[in-house]
């Protein structure tokens, strides 16, 4: 598990991703896309591997970003999606590098 803590999210409209600063001063990004279908849910995921085929969304659009206590995130997609809980943990296991 991460002990990593968010320092910064921003929404990067233009290239479609979200970016984080974390505060080791590493920074990662996350296209929508792919943030989108790695959404933790159940609904999403499953209570346990397997149980369900995963999102293959595509051209998805972020509508919010909201945190939750601090120790996650909250996206709300425009497919209407928006029950999974994204925890810094989570966030910083999933990330690309940004190269510069």
């Amino acid at each position: 598990m991460s002990d990593k803590q968010a320092t910064e999210v921003r929404l990067d409209r233009d290239n479609g991703r979200v970016l984080i600063t974390w505060d080791d001063e590493s920074r990662l990004q996350y296209y929508l896309d792919d943030l989108r279908n790695q959404c933790p849910c159940a609904s999403c995921q499953g209570h346990s591997p397997g149980e369900v085929e995963p999102p293959q969304v595509k051209g998805v659009l972020l509508m919010n970003i909201a945190e939750v206590g601090n120790y996650a995130l909250k996206f709300t997609w425009s497919d209407g999606h928006d029950t999974g809980i994204y925890t810094w943990s989570y966030l910083a296991k999933i990330g690309q590098p940004v190269i510069a």
